[in-house]
């Protein structure tokens, strides 16, 4: 059962209208509070967004699929976001906040799957512009990511890859967006 809600949950990038109700954010939220906080810090703050207004003022300031040259349409854009900051005052290593964001957008994404929803991370977004628009207070906290969240409307297909290769592509025309993995036999360097 976990190895099929790993498998399902991709980052989806072309979402339905269907709007994100806030108390599902707020879950989602709890999904990420529940997982471990490096020494116990909890220095991670969420930012909801479920209006569409606000929605549809975040999403120029996004960029999408780094890789392709691609990006989904506004119309095809996100329903809700959750902006994941950091306190200034944060003690932790670069090292260890990232495993602390790594652990708290896995578990959202996860529990966005489980509730039928689907999600992509966003690394690359305009920290200025959203901070102003979502009134966040930069001088306290520092935005770290963005995740993006909706219905998907795209498909997402894993398929073998190989070590020269591991570029993901899209076919645009049947919203098909191909991610190659490697063998586990590539990624194991050594079993006793």
């Amino acid at each position: 059962m976990l190895n099929e809600l790993l498998i399902k949950t991709r980052s989806h990038r072309t979402f339905d209208s269907t709007e994100i109700e806030i108390e599902t954010l707020e879950d989602l939220v709890n999904a990420a509070h529940l997982g471990g906080s490096a020494k116990n810090s909890q220095t991670l703050r969420y930012t909801l967004v479920a209006s569409q207004a606000l929605c549809h003022k975040i999403f120029p300031h996004t960029a999408w699929a780094g890789a392709i040259p691609w990006s989904p349409t506004s119309e095809e854009g996100p329903k809700a976001y959750i902006l994941i900051s950091t306190l200034k005052e944060n003690l932790l290593s670069p090292i260890t906040l990232g495993i602390d964001l790594g652990i708290a957008c896995q578990n959202i994404l996860l529990k966005a799957t489980e509730l039928g929803f689907s999600g992509c991370l966003i690394g690359a977004f305009n920290k200025l512009d959203i901070s102003q628009t979502l009134d966040l207070d930069t001088n306290t906290y520092t935005p770290q990511i963005l995740i993006a969240l909706g219905k998907s409307t795209d498909k997402v297909v894993l398929t073998k890859g190989n070590i020269d290769n591991l570029k993901y592509h899209r076919d645009v025309e049947n919203n098909t967006h191909y991610v190659p993995k490697l063998s586990l036999e590539t990624l194991i360097l050594k079993k006793f």
